[in-house]
């Protein structure tokens, strides 16, 4: 009887054993399980997070793809995430963009791609554009996804542009096409500089980074603090031109070259001479709020001022006071003061 007692003793000890060791394996392969879905998980999450900002109908719009030149055209093959549906322009600029030599009209298809055929103008250089904006013809679908007037865009291929109804925002692409080969004609975003620190302050600085000139144009490009869309003049004795400020602050400038002694480029930039409303506003419609080293009173109108800034040219190269990274009240000196410290060292 004893004996009896003993193996049911010893069985009830292996069972107790064996069911706590099934526990303990099925902890830890639940565990493991767990530890797999969650890595799954996150790894999913991942996933889905680096593809979110190429998925169709995102505000952060992108271009990619490329330009081909075939058969005297140029073939746009592109891609965006822009909705299906959405209207895309084309066209290849001419005559220092005062000419549309060809264009065309197409809609995003459902993958996000594009394509389209333009005229190639053959001689010269040109600038072929790719854009999505709000002043042409857009489903009403569009616009309420992005904003009547494209306010919901993102990115850096968004810049503003005025029309007939106010400021707009439009997504674009710009190629430069030169007729001197070597032309990079992939679509990708521009690399713009960080917004400074004091961007559409009325205290208004410009910086020169490079001055050239190759017997043709002077190219002048430099940055600002100076709000995007606005315009801002050069000239060199008779010679002038404008051009508008960039997202970024920075501007490029291009006008005719002239050989002439003892004289400076001067870059202006009126708040009253035709900017747009929102820039007048910043600035005072008569540059009325503008302040700094910079400022200068109209001679023939006391209640008027606006920015200059002089830059010396020799001639020569285009390393100047202002390029060594002298301060702006050191670039706008004038040649009275100049004489007079050349006689101070004699």
């Amino acid at each position: 009887m004893k004996k009896n007692y003993l193996i049911i003793g010893i069985l009830f000890l292996t069972l107790l054993f064996t069911a706590g060791c099934g526990q303990i394996v099925g902890q830890i392969v639940d565990g493991d399980s767990s530890s797999n879905e969650e890595k799954e998980s996150t790894e999913a999450k991942a996933d889905k997070d680096s593809k979110k900002s190429n998925k169709l109908g995102d505000y952060q719009i992108e271009f990619s793809g490329e330009v081909i030149e075939e058969d005297g055209r140029f073939i746009v093959e592109g891609q965006s995430n822009l909705l299906p549906g959405s209207r895309v322009v084309g066209e290849v600029i001419v005559d220092e963009g005062e000419t549309v030599f060809s264009d065309t009209s197409e809609l995003i298809e459902e993958d996000g791609s594009f394509y389209m055929d333009l005229e190639h103008h053959q001689y010269g250089d040109a600038e072929i554009v790719i854009r999505f904006d709000f002043e042409g013809v857009q489903e009403d679908e569009i616009k309420r996804h992005y904003g009547e007037k494209g306010q919901k865009l993102e990115g850096p291929f968004i810049y503003k542009h005025e029309t007939y109804d106010g400021i707009l925002n439009k997504a674009e692409v710009k190629l430069n096409y030169t007729s001197g080969g070597g032309n990079d004609l992939t679509l990708k975003a521009p690399e713009w500089n960080e917004l400074p620190e004091d961007y559409g302050d009325p205290r208004v600085w410009l910086e020169i980074d490079d001055i050239t000139e190759d017997g043709e144009f002077f190219y002048v490009s430099g940055r600002s603090n100076i709000l995007e869309g606005s315009t801002i003049e050069v000239s060199y004795q008779y010679n002038r031109g404008k051009t508008q400020i960039k997202p970024d602050g920075s501007f490029d400038l291009k006008f005719d070259y002239e050989y002439l002694e003892d004289k400076e480029i001067v870059i202006t930039f009126e708040p009253s001479s035709w900017q747009w409303n929102e820039i007048e506003e910043a600035y005072g419609s008569t540059g009325q709020k503008l302040i700094g080293n910079l400022v200068v009173s109209d001679k023939y109108n006391t209640d008027k001022q606006y920015i200059e800034k002089r830059i010396p040219w020799d001639n020569k190269s285009a390393k100047s006071s202002d390029n060594k990274g002298e301060s702006d009240d050191d670039s706008n000196e004038t040649e009275e003061e100049a004489d007079l410290e050349e006689t101070d060292e004699e």
